[in-house]
């Protein structure tokens, strides 16, 4: 049942029912009509605040109606906006929220750059270094990991508590010390690309020097032998605009590699007896494969910027995975039928992976 306009309401059913029945579903609901109406002449329900991890996050609910359902979406701003077909009322809001409250938590705390969504902080060494519980379900174990703030990310399959979250992180302290450690050496090691004129970036290994020239056409990159053209409009400056020119390379980059990966999994999955996966890029922090529901791969795109052993044993790796769901031997069995140089190259995949960035 819903409000075709503002005087008109239209109730869905499987097959036709009698107006007597019509006007007992009208009676029974008659609270939720009313209230209704109120939101259309309002305009609906436009926000509030919702905690997450004790942080108030300000919402805004907004009017799609391509929509069927109501649908969430974390903003890059620390915010959330409610998209839906319709008007929505704060019990509504808050209902949807609160269903939801675990994913938003997790989304928050994974991308977490103002400090205000730590599950809590630990000191080491005299220094107070926030963690965060991220959970995710299928999780088997708990694991913990270092992020690029040099935070501790504590991955764990239902929420931790904050004594044991603490005791997991006091039995790994000296992993945790070298690790940070780590992390920071490789950070000063590879500052941020500027995308200036003259700068230098890999493809496939094989260095690119980029050029500027002056475009009217937008944004755009263009890759010869060794160079890499970024066309800017007048006026452009490389810093403000560094977001739009890495999107205009990482855009230049798929459609150059993009059919040398499509090769290379067609011939893998001749190799071992299955129909060849679709291929699709993505841009993830850790991952650098993994594979769809519908027998398809996806690959990272920063894997386009390391030599070309590593692109073909990522895609080896996840088209094996659709034979071989585990890590177990008979999965690395397949994979070494088909590339049986693949150790060395998986090693030198785990020790160089994180270097390659746009």
């Amino acid at each position: 049942m819903h409000f075709a306009d503002s005087r008109n309401i239209q109730i869905h059913a499987s097959k036709p029912i009698s107006s007597k029945r019509a006007r007992s579903i009208l009676a029974r609901e008659k609270d939720w009509i009313r209230e209704q109406m109120h939101l259309l002449q309002e305009g609906g329900w436009k926000g509030g605040t919702f905690p997450v991890v004790g942080y108030e996050v300000p919402y805004t609910v907004i009017t799609n109606t391509r929509r069927k359902h109501p649908c969430l979406i974390i903003k890059k701003n620390e915010r959330i906006e409610i998209e839906t077909p319709g008007p929505m009322t704060r019990r509504a809001c808050e209902t949807l929220l609160n269903q939801n409250r675990d994913w938003i938590s997790n989304i928050f705390q994974k991308n977490d750059r103002s400090g205000s969504f730590n599950t809590g902080t630990v000191r080491i060494d005299g220094e107070e270094i926030p963690y965060y519980n991220v959970f995710n379900r299928r999780r088997k174990r708990v694991a913990i990991a270092i992020r690029d703030d040099l935070g501790i990310e504590l991955r764990s399959p239902t929420p931790l508590s904050g004594e044991t979250a603490k005791a997991a992180i006091v039995e790994h302290e000296d992993w945790i010390r070298r690790a940070r450690r780590k992390k920071a050496a490789l950070a000063e090691e590879r500052p941020p690309r500027q995308y200036h004129d003259g700068e230098i970036i890999p493809f496939q290994g094989h260095l690119l020097t980029i050029r500027h020239y002056e475009s009217f056409d937008g944004i755009r990159a263009t890759m010869t032998k060794d160079e890499l053209h970024i066309g800017l409009p007048p006026g452009t400056i490389p810093e403000q605009s560094a977001n739009a020119i890495r999107s205009a390379i990482m855009d230049c980059y798929y459609h150059a590699i993009l059919p040398h990966a499509e090769e290379i999994a067609r011939c893998t999955a001749e190799a071992i007896g299955v129909s060849p996966p679709a291929v699709r890029f993505g841009y993830q922090k850790r991952r650098f494969g993994s594979c769809t529901p519908k027998n398809g791969i996806i690959i990272n795109l920063r894997i386009a910027l390391a030599p070309p052993e590593l692109l073909e044993y990522t895609i080896v790796h996840e088209v094996c995975h659709l034979v071989e769901k585990n890590h177990q031997k008979p999965f690395w069995d397949l994979v070494g039928s088909v590339m049986p140089e693949y150790a060395a190259v998986h090693r030198q995949l785990q020790k160089e992976g994180m270097q390659y960035i746009f």
